[in-house]
């Protein structure tokens, strides 16, 4: 099941974003570690067509985040995916939470193709998106920047 972000939630999500890499791989380089609440409150106010999603186990309990965007390039998209707890990964959970997600795009938005941003090293989450449908486009995406150093995105 998945819910909109509260701020509740960035407890949980604080401690799963634990170094600046993991947090520019969930989050490209827009947000800065360590992460606050208020870098997710200036996000939100800044992009009002960008919104937050948790997924949350049949025990009510957070163990992923995601963001649904409309009304940019390369939109309707879905962004800032993270598996976080790491005793429910592996179970299909983040497979069944991004198909949530998509679910909430074509409710609501009538999409009827999703794009997303990975980067070439994320291996994991690439088969997930694969098993799930998603292909890689042909279109040259511009790599992200992290500590001076270039990372490919698809």
């Amino acid at each position: 099941m998945i819910r909109e972000f509260q701020p509740a939630d960035f407890s949980w999500l604080q401690q799963w974003v634990t170094d600046p890499k993991a947090l520019f791989t969930f989050a490209g380089p827009s947000w800065s570690f360590p992460l606050t609440m208020e870098q997710i409150i200036d996000h939100q106010q800044k992009f009002p067509y960008k919104q937050l999603y948790v997924g949350v186990d049949e025990t009510d309990a957070p163990f992923a985040i995601g963001e649904t965007i409309i009304n940019e390039d390369h939109a309707p998209r879905l962004g800032r995916l993270l598996v976080a707890d790491p005793g429910k990964r592996g179970m299909g959970l983040g497979e069944k939470f991004i198909r949530e997600l998509m679910d909430k795009m074509i409710q609501f938005h009538g999409a009827t193709e999703i794009c997303l941003f990975v980067l070439e090293e994320n291996l994991i989450a690439i088969r997930t998106y694969k098993k799930i449908g998603f292909r890689f486009s042909e279109e040259k995406i511009p790599d992200m920047v992290f500590e001076n150093k270039s990372y490919p995105v698809f």
